[in-house]
């Protein structure tokens, strides 16, 4: 993946139109397939550059089609064209050299009707490039017993040439995107024709990249040294220009800003509210909710509800925990047929070669709602100024990298494990992002501007905008830049960006390579919708459109806590849930993860595989000090007479007079950061064992710290001068307790072993781990908040580990708990934040264990 701007790496592969197609063999135009790689653009940088692939390799399955005949009467591909002569349905894995992208392809009789996917939609002023690629969507002939789908997504297939009526505002470009010219102020039509049926669309154009003078104060702590804050803006998302969405995003912003900064379960955020500045900007978008790219089910059983997104994040039976989640289902066999009528399913799954199929964890209620896993129709696209996106469309792939596959000279009969090998591959198409995820849309965002939102898409439409943001008081501070990306230099402000989406559906993102978080207002699982034929359409036209109410409800308290959970990702935390049982099986990184709150067997595991024991020494966050005392540079040190002289806030001396009376030993750090602000493991300038001189000027908050190696190093303003926590012999304590050390270490019967009580790791857990009995210990009351080592993070139950039982970045909502950081992550916020605050933290939030001997 790209690892920065400039840096000329091959980030991925593009295909074009994309990756779910569609051929109708009478009455539509030869299907062209094109393949791109994607590199940055040196000469523009935040750019990638699209550049035709070379001699890309394409493999046709027929997934549907009984054993020997998966691999017999497969389209083929001469140049760019698709030729088909089968009817049906077909995986596809395009290949070039160790990228490769996963697809479908279609294969219909005919097309009787098409339409536009959107009621309207934005795009964006662009030199060079067309932003927003409007959907369209069409009905195929029936095909009984094909399995193919009877409405399909022909966006881009060059079926429907399109035009516009004004070319000095909106023009088409040759891959049929739109390419804003002028900002609008009316839209401009832009039609298409095909099959004797024309449609129009309207087409509003926006300067992304213009000044903006709209970021109003919410909370404000200072903002003439705005680029050493830590800035916090809250913008919305599919909110109309109405003054009931108005006031509904305000509301939202002052509340989570004062609770923020305010609520205990949000600490260490009110802690620190003097080092935070918080905004709020509001930009009105045509439709209220987002576009949906997942298909809902638009059939019911028992079971399971019409108007679930496909595929569906969950259990059938919540209490059957050894059967499939029907997403974990998905994964391993595919999506029903079309009217699905084949017999003895799990027996069939078993004879085909999947892989990781268990038939034990399939039953007949499962089956039963597998079978109602598709929809006649797609949903409409909804017109929103950020263009994004909840879930997303099977046609919007990334690609993945792996070695080329075996070919299958005798299809099926080729040796077995070869088979397996191409079937593995081709089935990737069933695994999706899951349908909360928010994401910017790749038909509202070009793909030479927007890499997946794992890299840092700096020039994207969104971040255009939030970078030319100003105070919208005079001088119109630019704070809009301090939200600004760049992989290479720490930026206090990146990733504090909280997109407000108009919402219902559950949905919530960090994205953009964690420079923005995205939240809906409510956590509904399904969406109601109605099917339709416009007036003067054709019969049988299907639409499927959402029926969203006009206000939507807001769960405000959740939005806050997502927030709030969102924002530690902004921190370098990461995730610290479980979604799937056991271990990530792809995951042979041997280094750390980058995140300072989690870490994994293949780093931390004593021995070789496949132990699965753990050394404790390799644990990050285990080496971290408990502070006493604490204070941050007001102002760079100086040397005075062989001493290191630092100043802080005056009110403070007190304690410093104190700690000089009994003799403290004094340690000065600057902590080194990451680009991205990784702190883990500590680096950076450290000089310990300091004596404070006697001449203490407590008026002008200065003293003198002796015993500094030579020749005398110096620090910079927000450097900390501290105490750490000492033991009766004068070692410095740690996060982690002494005899949960010990007990981790060894020799005791708990060694090498997280501390979890509960050692199941094939299931998911989803609530907070309590730690095993430690001898000679007692621990905490709120035992889950005991500091160490607990399995079950990055979003697996087994390989992954984190510091607690219980933490925010684990569950927001943790009632038990409180829903609140850990002691590991507060320490984590605080040392960046203001460090300053590190006595404070440990006085207030250290989960002490009672009377231990």
């Amino acid at each position: 993946m790209c690892t920065g701007m400039g840096d000329a790496v091959v980030s991925d592969l593009v295909v074009f139109p994309h990756c779910d197609l569609h051929i109708a063999m009478a009455n539509a135009p030869q299907l062209t397939l094109k393949v791109f790689t994607r590199i940055d653009d040196a000469a523009q940088p935040g750019r990638y550059r699209l550049d035709p692939a070379s001699n890309p390799s394409i493999t046709f399955m027929a997934p549907h089609e009984p054993k020997p005949n998966r691999f017999a009467n497969l389209p083929t591909v001469s140049g760019t064209t698709i030729t088909a002569t089968k009817l049906g349905l077909y995986l596809f894995v395009v290949q070039v050299g160790s990228q490769y992208m996963v697809g479908r392809l279609q294969v219909h009789h005919d097309i009787s009707a098409w339409w536009f996917g959107n009621d309207s939609v934005t795009t964006a002023v662009d030199p060079t490039l067309g932003h927003a690629q409007p959907s369209i969507y069409a009905k195929f002939s029936d095909d009984a017993g094909t399995g193919t789908d009877l409405i399909g997504d022909i966006t881009g297939h060059g079926y429907v040439p399109l035009t516009t009526t004004d070319p000095s505002k909106v023009v088409v470009t040759a891959d049929g995107r739109l390419r804003g010219v002028a900002e609008t102020t009316t839209p401009v039509n832009v039609s298409g024709t095909f099959r004797g049926q024309t449609a129009s669309l309207p087409v509003r154009v926006v300067s992304y990249g213009k000044v903006r003078t709209d970021l109003a104060p919410v909370r404000i702590s200072g903002l003439a040294d705005h680029a050493t804050k830590h800035n916090m803006v809250f913008l919305g998302e599919g909110f109309r220009d109405t003054p009931a969405d108005r006031q509904l995003f305000d509301e939202i912003a002052e509340k989570a800003a004062n609770d923020l900064l305010e609520k205990p379960r949000h600490e260490p955020y009110p802690m620190l509210a003097g080092s935070f500045n918080i905004f709020k900007a509001f930009t009105p978008s045509q439709q209220h909710t987002v576009t949906c790219g997942f298909r809902v089910s638009d059939t019911a059983n028992a079971d399971v509800a019409a108007g679930l997104p496909i595929p569906y994040n969950g259990q059938v039976d919540p209490s059957k925990k050894d059967i499939y989640a029907m997403d974990e289902l998905i994964a391993r066999v595919g999506l029903p047929m079309r009217g699905e009528h084949r017999p003895s399913l799990p027996t069939l799954w078993a004879s085909q070669n999947l892989t990781d199929f268990n038939p034990d964890k399939v039953d007949e209620q499962l089956v039963n709602a597998w079978k109602l896993q598709q929809s006649v129709g797609i949903l409409h696209a909804r017109d929103t100024f950020f263009g994004m996106h909840l879930g997303n469309r099977w046609a919007d792939r990334e690609s993945g990298s792996g070695d080329p596959l075996p070919t299958l000279p005798d299809g099926d009969n080729s040796p077995s494990a070869d088979v397996q090998e191409v079937v593995a591959r081709m089935y990737e198409f069933y695994k999706k992002d899951f349908t909360r995820t928010l994401s910017a849309d790749p038909r509202r965002h070009p793909p030479e501007l927007s890499a997946g939102s794992s890299n840092t898409n700096a020039v994207s439409a969104i971040m255009n905008y939030i970078a030319n943001l100003q105070y919208q008081f005079s001088p119109n501070y630019p704070i809009g830049q301090d939200w600004f990306p760049d992989d290479h230099t720490f930026k206090p402000s990146r990733g504090l960006v909280a997109l407000i989406v108009n919402e219902g559906m559950i949905g919530g993102t960090n994205f953009n390579h964690r420079t923005i978080t995205a939240q809906t207002l409510n956590n509904s699982s399904r969406l109601r919708f109605q099917y339709s034929t416009p007036p003067g359409a054709p019969a049988d036209l299907r639409e499927m459109r959402r029926q969203p109410p006009d206000t939507i409800s807001a769960d405000i308290d959740d939005v806050i806590n997502t927030v709030a959970h969102e924002f530690g990702h902004s921190f370098n935390l990461d995730d610290e849930y479980e979604d799937v049982g056991g271990a990530d099986p792809t995951d042979t990184f041997t280094g750390d993860f980058t995140a300072d709150n989690v870490t994994h067997l293949n780093f931390i595991r004593l021995g070789a595989p496949p132990s699965t024991q753990i050394d404790p020494a390799k644990v990050k966050w285990l080496k971290l000090q408990r502070i006493r005392l604490s204070d941050r540079l007001l102002v760079p040190s100086s040397v005075d007479s062989g001493g290191i002289k630092v100043t802080i806030d005056p009110r403070h001396m007190a304690h410093w007079a104190e700690a000089q009376q009994s003799g403290a030993k004094v340690s000065l750090r600057v902590a080194q950061l990451g680009p991205t602000g990784q702190q883990l493991p500590l680096s950076g300038q450290l000089v310990e064992n300091l004596t404070i001189r006697a001449d203490i000027n407590q008026a002008a908050g200065t003293f003198v710290l002796t015993g500094a190696p030579s020749p005398v190093p110096q620090f910079p303003a927000g450097a900390l001068v501290f105490v750490p926590l000492v033991d009766a012999s004068s070692a410095p304590l740690l996060v982690v307790e002494p005899k949960v050390l010990q007990f981790l270490q060894g020799p005791s019967a708990g060694a090498d072993k997280p501390l979890n009580q509960d050692t199941d790791t094939v299931h998911v857990n989803v609530g907070v781990d309590h730690p095993v009995s430690i001898p000679d210990f007692k621990g905490p009351c709120k035992s889950a908040r005991l500091v160490g080592i607990f399995e079950g993070a990055e979003h697996v139950a087994a390989g992954a580990y984190r510091p607690t039982g219980a933490c925010k970045m684990r569950s927001k909502a943790a009632q038990d708990e409180g829903g609140e950081f850990c002691f590991v992550c507060k320490w984590l916020i605080v040392n960046r934040v203001d460090p300053g605050f590190h006595s404070t933290n440990d006085a207030l939030f250290y989960p002490k264990a009672k009377k231990n001997g």
